[in-house]
């Protein structure tokens, strides 16, 4: 050991050169795994997953996930809505890990009734019954109602349309307005009517948006998304010198717009306290159920409480996995590009779908 430690001041260049090399190596290692993590982060933003909601902008879409591509729902030109589902991945193992998952909580939220329950007997039986019954009557007069109303709430909407100058006009005659208005959202729709040489165009901006075509006496034309038609009348062009025009919705100056609004005052009224009443039966369900059972020990309902709010954790983190599976449309919009086909291995953000968001698209 002596004559070794004695050796070492004899080579003085191999240990300079044995660091060198050791620096080197270290610094190379450093120097790839910063560019390696720069280039991934570069990767994610430029790559737009169907999370991201984003209008009148052009996007590359991508899966979070890696596997390989089960389906392709659109191609290049393609309309599609907001929500729309445009690719899929085989997902059999984030299925069934969800579908576990889910299992898991319930059998967690069943314990933990259990312990909050206590002891079970004729009586608690009963009780859970009544329980489980004004929870069903609850849910389905809420469904009801919330129907009623907006089936009253489109009927107000549909308050007879009709066009009007935008301008004050002492005498004119209005296009012909027909249909049904199918959106759920109040405002305007401003047409303009222009001569051409084969016959009158119409245009439409505002809660709908068209580029309109060519509207005449005989066929009703549809005006954008919006459920209504424009239909000229036969003297149109001779009496009437206005060029545009505006569809108020609802149209409060339409005879049947007091009524309508009026039903759907009632049914929102009428909505609120049905509700109340089934509620109110439901809390009297809970509290007679209540009564019935002993109380649990407060650390056995911590540990139960504990176990479900972990189960519920292990279902968002499955339902999360499951969706990156999915490419769903972030907006109305259009398709431009599609990169993948079925059967290819995708991988997670790479670019899969370009897509162009519509200006109006929420």
């Amino acid at each position: 050991m002596k004559q070794h430690i004695k050796s070492l001041p004899h080579h003085p260049k191999k240990v300079v050169i044995i660091s060198l090399i050791i620096a080197i190596s270290i610094g190379t290692y450093e120097y790839i795994r910063i560019n390696a993590k720069a280039s991934s982060l570069t990767a994610e933003k430029e790559v737009t997953t169907s999370e991201t909601v984003l209008s009148s902008s052009n996007l590359t879409l991508g899966f979070l996930a890696g596997g390989r591509i089960k389906a392709v729902y659109v191609k290049a030109g393609d309309v599609v809505k907001n929500g729309q589902i445009l690719a899929t991945l085989d997902a059999e193992n984030a299925q069934g890990a969800l579908t576990q998952a889910r299992a898991a909580y319930a059998t967690a939220q069943a314990n933990y009734q259990k312990i909050i329950n206590g002891a079970t007997g004729p009586a608690i039986d009963v009780a859970k019954a009544a329980v489980h019954t004004a929870q069903v009557n609850l849910d389905g007069i809420t469904q009801q109602q919330e129907l009623l109303v907006k089936n009253a709430y489109r009927n107000l909407l549909n308050s007879t349309p009709e066009a009007v100058p935008s301008e004050p006009v002492s005498d004119y005659i209005a296009p012909i307005i027909s249909g049904n208005y199918s959106k759920e959202v109040e405002g305007k729709i401003i047409l303009s009517i222009y001569a051409t040489g084969n016959g009158s165009n119409f245009s439409a901006e505002g809660i709908t948006a068209s580029s309109g075509g060519t509207v005449n006496s005989t066929t009703p034309q549809p005006i954008g998304d919006s459920g209504l038609y424009i239909k000229l009348p036969a003297n149109f062009n001779t009496y009437t010198n206005v060029s545009r025009w505006v569809i108020e919705i609802p149209n409060k100056k339409a005879a049947n717009y007091v009524s309508n609004n009026n039903a759907y005052q009632a049914a929102i009224e009428n909505r609120n306290q049905t509700i109340k009443n089934a509620q109110a039966v439901l809390d009297q369900a809970n509290a007679s159920l209540a009564a019935l059972v002993s109380a649990a020990r407060p650390e056995d309902v911590a540990v139960a409480k504990a176990q479900v709010d972990n189960a519920q954790g292990a279902v968002q983190i499955a339902e999360a996995a499951y969706k990156n599976t999915i490419i769903t449309a972030p907006a109305a919009g259009t398709i431009i590009s599609v990169s993948i086909t079925p059967g290819q291995i995708a991988t997670p953000n790479s670019p899969a779908i370009e897509f162009l968001g519509n200006k109006s698209s929420n």
